[in-house]
């Protein structure tokens, strides 16, 4: 299992949309942490993404995140992420 820690280097902070897109190549990793730019920094927010297979074994209540969960803050993540990609910013 490969976990890949972006809270600093994430969404485009880096020149790449992922820090570890620099090194890795092909290679993508089971698991992504990152907050900072998440939100663009309009709201503390953090999270994850991850394959298939991991997400499908997390259940309600399985997993916590200091800012992660907040209806606030996942609507304001999604539109920076969104603003990100689609605005071409990295």
């Amino acid at each position: 299992m490969l976990i890949i820690d972006e809270v600093q280097t994430g969404l485009g902070r880096t020149g790449k949309l992922m820090g570890y897109m620099h090194d890795l190549g092909d290679v993508k990793p089971d698991i992504v942490s990152m907050a900072k730019a998440l939100s663009g920094g309009i709201s503390p927010v953090s999270g994850i993404v991850a394959n298939d297979p991991i997400m499908m074994t997390i259940k309600p209540g399985d997993h916590g995140s200091t800012f992660g969960g907040n209806s606030f803050g996942m609507a304001v993540a999604k539109v920076a992420v969104k603003s990100i990609i689609e605005e071409g910013m990295v």
